[in-house]
Protein backbone atom coordinates (compact mmCIF):
# COMPACT_ATOMS: atom_id res chain seq x y z
CA UNK A 1 0.00 0.00 0.00
CA UNK A 2 1.63 3.15 -0.97
CA UNK A 3 1.88 6.26 1.40
CA UNK A 4 -1.15 8.29 -0.23
CA UNK A 5 -3.31 5.43 -0.19
CA UNK A 6 -2.60 5.15 3.95
CA UNK A 7 -2.99 8.65 4.29
CA UNK A 8 -6.34 8.47 2.51
CA UNK A 9 -7.50 5.49 4.77
CA UNK A 10 -6.66 7.23 7.71
CA UNK A 11 -8.51 10.67 6.69
CA UNK A 12 -11.34 8.23 5.77
CA UNK A 13 -11.03 7.15 8.81
CA UNK A 14 -10.72 10.31 11.15
CA UNK A 15 -14.12 11.89 9.08
CA UNK A 16 -15.74 8.92 9.92
CA UNK A 17 -15.60 9.15 13.58
CA UNK A 18 -16.05 13.25 13.53
CA UNK A 19 -19.58 12.35 12.11
CA UNK A 20 -20.85 9.75 14.04
CA UNK A 21 -19.21 12.05 17.17
CA UNK A 22 -21.00 15.31 15.83
CA UNK A 23 -24.48 15.30 17.05
CA UNK A 24 -27.05 15.73 14.41
CA UNK A 25 -28.58 19.00 15.51
CA UNK A 26 -27.04 22.37 16.88
CA UNK A 27 -27.93 22.83 20.61
CA UNK A 28 -30.94 24.08 21.59
CA UNK A 29 -31.31 26.90 23.85
CA UNK A 30 -35.04 28.57 23.22
CA UNK A 31 -35.81 27.22 26.85
CA UNK A 32 -39.04 25.76 24.92
CA UNK A 33 -41.59 24.11 27.28
CA UNK A 34 -39.30 25.59 30.54
CA UNK A 35 -40.66 27.69 33.07
CA UNK A 36 -38.36 30.88 34.11
CA UNK A 37 -37.50 33.05 37.18
CA UNK A 38 -35.55 36.51 36.84
CA UNK A 39 -34.48 39.55 38.47
CA UNK A 40 -33.06 42.60 36.83
CA UNK A 41 -31.72 45.83 38.09
CA UNK A 42 -33.95 48.47 35.93
CA UNK A 43 -33.18 52.30 35.26
CA UNK A 44 -36.21 54.55 33.98
CA UNK A 45 -36.67 57.95 33.04
CA UNK A 46 -40.57 59.07 33.82
CA UNK A 47 -41.64 61.50 31.81
CA UNK A 48 -45.15 62.26 33.09
CA UNK A 49 -47.98 65.44 33.63
CA UNK A 50 -49.95 64.53 36.33
CA UNK A 51 -47.34 65.94 38.78
CA UNK A 52 -46.60 68.83 36.31
CA UNK A 53 -42.62 68.17 37.26
CA UNK A 54 -41.67 67.22 34.24
CA UNK A 55 -39.17 63.83 33.66
CA UNK A 56 -37.48 62.00 36.43
CA UNK A 57 -35.73 59.17 36.68
CA UNK A 58 -35.37 55.87 39.01
CA UNK A 59 -33.68 52.75 39.37
CA UNK A 60 -35.70 49.37 40.70
CA UNK A 61 -35.50 45.91 40.90
CA UNK A 62 -37.34 44.04 38.35
CA UNK A 63 -39.52 40.53 38.88
CA UNK A 64 -40.37 38.16 36.34
CA UNK A 65 -41.57 34.78 36.11
CA UNK A 66 -42.71 33.31 32.62
CA UNK A 67 -42.14 30.19 30.12
CA UNK A 68 -41.74 29.30 26.88
CA UNK A 69 -44.48 27.96 24.32
CA UNK A 70 -44.83 27.00 20.54
CA UNK A 71 -42.64 28.68 18.06
CA UNK A 72 -40.29 29.50 21.05
CA UNK A 73 -42.25 32.67 21.77
CA UNK A 74 -41.80 33.76 25.47
CA UNK A 75 -44.60 34.87 27.53
CA UNK A 76 -43.52 37.22 31.07
CA UNK A 77 -45.21 38.52 33.86
CA UNK A 78 -42.80 41.03 35.50
CA UNK A 79 -43.44 42.88 38.94
CA UNK A 80 -41.75 46.27 39.88
CA UNK A 81 -41.97 49.34 42.11
CA UNK A 82 -40.31 52.58 41.04
CA UNK A 83 -39.61 55.44 43.28
CA UNK A 84 -39.33 59.07 42.73
CA UNK A 85 -37.59 60.13 45.98
CA UNK A 86 -38.06 64.44 44.83
CA UNK A 87 -41.27 63.78 44.55
CA UNK A 88 -42.63 60.70 47.14
CA UNK A 89 -43.94 58.57 45.03
CA UNK A 90 -44.38 55.62 43.66
CA UNK A 91 -45.57 53.10 41.14
CA UNK A 92 -46.32 49.76 41.63
CA UNK A 93 -47.03 47.99 38.42
CA UNK A 94 -47.75 44.73 36.86
CA UNK A 95 -46.69 44.19 32.70
CA UNK A 96 -47.55 41.29 30.79
CA UNK A 97 -45.72 40.53 27.87
CA UNK A 98 -44.97 38.22 24.62
CA UNK A 99 -41.22 37.56 23.41
CA UNK A 100 -41.23 37.13 20.04
CA UNK A 101 -37.91 35.99 18.42
CA UNK A 102 -36.28 36.96 15.37
CA UNK A 103 -37.43 33.85 13.85
CA UNK A 104 -40.50 32.59 14.50
CA UNK A 105 -40.10 28.76 13.03
CA UNK A 106 -39.40 27.12 15.95
CA UNK A 107 -35.86 26.15 14.72
CA UNK A 108 -32.81 25.16 17.61
CA UNK A 109 -32.14 28.45 19.04
CA UNK A 110 -28.96 29.71 19.28
CA UNK A 111 -27.13 30.95 22.10
CA UNK A 112 -27.10 34.48 21.75
CA UNK A 113 -30.69 35.96 20.31
CA UNK A 114 -32.94 39.12 20.09
CA UNK A 115 -36.50 39.63 20.64
CA UNK A 116 -39.24 41.98 20.30
CA UNK A 117 -41.42 42.61 23.22
CA UNK A 118 -44.95 43.83 23.22
CA UNK A 119 -47.57 43.68 26.12
CA UNK A 120 -50.12 45.51 28.41
CA UNK A 121 -49.54 46.48 32.00
CA UNK A 122 -51.35 47.92 35.15
CA UNK A 123 -49.54 50.36 37.32
CA UNK A 124 -50.67 52.05 40.62
CA UNK A 125 -49.37 55.56 41.92
CA UNK A 126 -48.80 56.10 45.64
CA UNK A 127 -47.17 58.82 47.16
CA UNK A 128 -47.50 62.31 49.28
CA UNK A 129 -48.05 64.51 47.03
CA UNK A 130 -51.42 66.53 47.05
CA UNK A 131 -52.37 65.83 43.75
CA UNK A 132 -52.44 61.95 43.94
CA UNK A 133 -53.99 62.41 47.03
CA UNK A 134 -56.44 64.79 45.50
CA UNK A 135 -59.80 63.37 45.52
CA UNK A 136 -61.80 61.70 42.62
CA UNK A 137 -58.29 60.80 41.36
CA UNK A 138 -57.83 57.53 40.33
CA UNK A 139 -54.65 56.22 40.42
CA UNK A 140 -54.33 53.15 38.17
CA UNK A 141 -52.91 53.83 35.10
CA UNK A 142 -53.01 50.90 31.98
CA UNK A 143 -50.08 51.05 29.56
CA UNK A 144 -48.85 49.51 26.30
CA UNK A 145 -45.52 48.03 26.20
CA UNK A 146 -43.25 47.94 23.58
CA UNK A 147 -39.66 47.25 23.84
CA UNK A 148 -36.50 44.82 22.48
CA UNK A 149 -34.32 41.95 24.39
CA UNK A 150 -30.99 39.85 24.25
CA UNK A 151 -30.65 36.76 25.86
CA UNK A 152 -27.66 35.41 26.14
CA UNK A 153 -27.17 31.77 27.53
CA UNK A 154 -24.11 30.90 30.27
CA UNK A 155 -25.90 27.31 30.35
CA UNK A 156 -28.63 25.80 29.35
CA UNK A 157 -30.48 26.88 31.61
CA UNK A 158 -29.07 29.98 32.80
CA UNK A 159 -29.82 32.65 31.21
CA UNK A 160 -28.40 37.01 31.21
CA UNK A 161 -31.24 38.87 29.61
CA UNK A 162 -30.55 42.80 28.49
CA UNK A 163 -33.62 44.60 27.88
CA UNK A 164 -34.75 48.41 26.11
CA UNK A 165 -38.19 49.22 26.68
CA UNK A 166 -40.85 51.70 25.97
CA UNK A 167 -44.16 51.99 28.17
CA UNK A 168 -47.03 54.15 27.26
CA UNK A 169 -49.01 55.09 30.55
CA UNK A 170 -53.32 56.56 30.23
CA UNK A 171 -55.30 57.04 33.47
CA UNK A 172 -58.30 59.25 34.86
CA UNK A 173 -57.39 62.67 35.74
CA UNK A 174 -58.58 64.24 39.00
CA UNK A 175 -61.63 66.71 39.04
CA UNK A 176 -60.38 70.08 40.54
CA UNK A 177 -64.21 70.57 41.24
CA UNK A 178 -67.33 68.11 41.34
CA UNK A 179 -68.84 67.08 38.02
CA UNK A 180 -66.02 69.21 35.91
CA UNK A 181 -64.62 67.11 33.08
CA UNK A 182 -60.73 66.52 32.70
CA UNK A 183 -58.63 64.84 30.07
CA UNK A 184 -56.94 61.97 30.82
CA UNK A 185 -53.23 62.46 31.75
CA UNK A 186 -50.59 60.23 30.11
CA UNK A 187 -47.21 58.93 30.95
CA UNK A 188 -44.15 57.92 29.01
CA UNK A 189 -40.97 54.91 30.54
CA UNK A 190 -38.02 54.59 28.71
CA UNK A 191 -35.87 51.92 30.60
CA UNK A 192 -32.68 49.64 30.28
CA UNK A 193 -32.51 46.71 32.23
CA UNK A 194 -29.89 44.12 32.74
CA UNK A 195 -30.93 40.71 34.43
CA UNK A 196 -30.43 37.32 34.74
CA UNK A 197 -32.69 34.39 34.62
CA UNK A 198 -32.88 30.45 35.87
CA UNK A 199 -35.27 28.40 33.86
CA UNK A 200 -36.97 24.80 35.05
Amino acid sequence: MSGISIIRLVCSAVAGVLLVSTPSHAADYSGNGSWHLGAAYETATIDQNLLDTGAWSSTYPRLTVGGTGPMNARFEISWTRMRADREGANIVGLDGDVWLPYALDGAPASRLRPYLILGVGYHRYYGETSVLDEEGADNGARSLNAGLAVVGNLTQTTELVATFRYRYLRWDAPDDEPGESVSAANATITSVSFGIQQLF
